[in-house]
């Protein structure tokens, strides 16, 4: 059955909310912004960004189509398994597999992008603190037997739970973390009166409402990837005219 009316509105902008997340709550993308040179490359990085996301947006909406015209809206038992599916109706196996292998190479890449953002973090923020007076060989070693462990610990996860909460759990996140950090992102380039006691505030009141949003079981009726991006930001203004600043923010 489709959902018509308001529930069918609903079903839009929880999809739609994924969409936030992307406006500067990906820490791994934020990195490799970081690591920009000059304006030259900060100009490349601007047109293959935006050219690549069109290319792979107006895919991934191909594929969606094609699979609802192949399979019907209910003709998969599990939604995401569609891509490979599609492309072994459409295609021969082996160029199929061609064409598989080179998507799951780009999750790979997404993947072990957050393995070493997150063993960075543990080793050089939170251990290397306590570890004064290591070597720098002391520090690297960490960093790799932490990577191996999170690694470790991902894959076992990923083995015993069912795909279903995996995709639960990457909601929350997008919504505490993703829609949270974009304010902080979007606000920080855009804004100069904003300072850094505004965004503590504005990442506490975001990590805070999506907790209480998804414990009240609210999240059921509007998803909290939607509200969180609208309450930090709404936060983050008043803090900005409540708070003093520390000195660190920048001044209009």
């Amino acid at each position: 059955m489709f959902a018509s009316g308001f529930a069918a509105g609903v079903m839009i902008m929880a999809a739609f909310s994924w969409f936030f997340g992307y406006l500067g709550g990906q820490p791994q993308l934020s990195m490799r912004f970081m690591a920009i040179k000059d304006a030259v490359q900060a100009k490349k990085a601007r047109n293959i960004g935006i050219a690549w996301t069109l290319v792979a947006y107006m895919g991934a909406l191909a594929i969606g189509w094609i699979g609802i015209a192949i399979f019907g809206p209910a003709g998969l038992k599990d939604q995401e398994h569609v891509l490979p599916s599609v492309l072994l109706t459409l295609f021969p196996p082996a160029l199929a597999t061609l064409l598989i292998t080179g998507a799951i190479a780009a999750m790979i890449s997404t993947a072990d992008s957050l393995l070493v953002l997150s063993s960075c973090e543990l080793s050089e923020n939170l251990i290397k603190p306590l570890a004064k007076g290591r070597s720098g060989s002391d520090s690297l070693r960490r960093s790799r037997f932490i990577t191996g462990i999170l690694a470790v610990v991902a894959l076992g996860l990923a083995y015993v739970f069912p795909s279903r909460l995996i995709y639960t759990m990457v909601g929350y996140v997008w919504a505490g973390i993703g829609g949270t950090f974009s304010i902080v992102i979007l606000f920080t380039l855009f804004w100069k009166r904003y300072h850094g006691r505004a965004v503590i505030a504005t990442i506490v009141s975001g990590l805070l409402f999506t907790v209480l949003w998804s414990i009240s079981g609210m999240n059921a009726r509007l998803t909290s990837r939607l509200l969180t991006f609208f309450v930090a930001g709404v936060v983050a203004v008043i803090a900005t005219f409540a708070l003093p600043g520390n000195g660190g923010g920048r001044r209009s």
